[in-house]
């Protein structure tokens, strides 16, 4: 079941989608298949449904998040101008990560949380799964939740 959702998702953002901010998501990495498969069928079994996962793999993704800032009007243009000019944006430095696990071969794994409860349930089987890079993105804050690991 968990593998059917990798593959309809597996090149997410290919065909020009629009890569949105995922307000009010839970957002995760994870390194392998094996991986995966475990931490939806987790999500699955604590109540979030096919439509509250989704999936992201692959080149396609990483172009789609690197083509877009997620945000519209202003914000975009406030982003895009503080890139150019080499100011440092947390978000943008959040998202770049994202972009490199897919471009590294692992998974982005974004968990709709509308309410305290699913973001607290979400995490929670994130955390117990190894799921790490796990952030909740909310309206007009980011919260780590599990830190990337460190690489030597």
């Amino acid at each position: 079941m968990a593998s059917d959702q990798s593959d309809r998702h597996a090149e997410a953002g290919a065909g020009g989608e629009r890569v949105s901010y995922p307000t009010n998501h839970v957002v995760g990495v994870i390194d392998t298949q094996q991986a995966l498969e475990r931490t939806v069928q987790a999500l699955h079994g604590v109540g979030f449904a096919d439509a509250e996962v989704e999936i992201a793999c692959g080149q396609s993704a990483a172009d789609a998040m690197r083509a877009q800032t997620g945000r519209t009007g202003l914000a975009n243009l406030a982003i895009r101008v503080a890139e150019k000019i080499g100011v440092a944006n947390d978000e943008m430095r959040v998202k770049d990560h994202y972009e490199r696990a897919l471009r590294d071969g692992r998974f982005v794994l974004v968990v709709d949380t509308p309410t305290d409860a699913k973001k607290d349930r979400a995490a929670e089987v994130l955390r117990e799964q190894g799921v790490h890079s796990v952030n909740y993105m909310g309206r007009f804050a980011r919260e780590e939740i599990v830190p990337p690991p460190e690489r030597g």
